[in-house]
């Protein structure tokens, strides 16, 4: 193997297994949006609500919010300031990414132990909210245990690949992130700047 050899991005490893979830976390919520639609056409229509459909909803955000969010990471598509990291290269670049995955690791593993408590003392009362219907309240909770486990798996590979592009910055891409912020070439095509520059060129 020559030592220009890329090593493969292997934090993408897990992608099928976040993918599923984060298909679970948007099934999830269309369920509660044709949940609530049917809830309210039942309500304003036939003045028969569907009893516990608020406390199922509610209690299934929990599955919107963190299932999906491992995906999310995986792709870089978290709020992130990318103003600096995007101007730093090589070691240094893999170094800031593997603090910041490194700390993040951290404490998805402690919210791991925090969420899984919470889940398991709900589990031994079988824990309901006060509804019509029953809604067990531990299914919720053990949604947000799901979903921290998940971005600890994730946040784990993201670290190691770090780590193994400080040790050999030339074989190893950087983690790239995605931005929402606008590029400073669509902010000029915004403010018209562009068209100003063509106009002047063509005088």
């Amino acid at each position: 193997m020559s030592k220009s050899t890329k090593i493969a991005a292997f934090y993408e490893k897990p992608e099928l297994l976040m993918k599923f979830f984060g298909w679970v976390s948007a099934g999830v919520m269309l369920f509660n949006m044709v949940l609530i639609c049917c809830d309210v056409f039942m309500r304003y229509v036939f003045n028969s609500p569907i009893q516990g459909a608020t406390e199922i909803v509610t209690m299934l955000m929990a599955w919107v919010a963190y299932a999906g969010m491992a995906y999310t990471l995986l792709k870089g598509q978290h709020m992130q300031l990318g103003a600096i990291y995007d101007k730093l290269q090589g070691r240094t670049k893999h170094v800031i990414s593997f603090v910041i995955y490194l700390l993040a690791t951290i404490l998805f593993v402690v919210m791991i132990k925090a969420s899984w408590d919470q889940f398991w003392a709900s589990w031994l009362i079988k824990e309901k909210s006060v509804a019509a219907v029953t809604v067990y309240v531990f299914i919720g909770k053990f949604g947000a245990f799901l979903g921290w486990l998940l971005l600890a798996i994730q946040g784990a590979f993201m670290t190691v690949y770090c780590a193994v592009g400080i040790a050999m910055p030339n074989r190893v891409d950087h983690i790239l992130i995605n931005s929402e912020l606008p590029t400073e070439a669509e902010l000029s095509a915004f403010s018209g700047e562009d068209e100003k520059k063509k106009k002047e060129g063509g005088n």
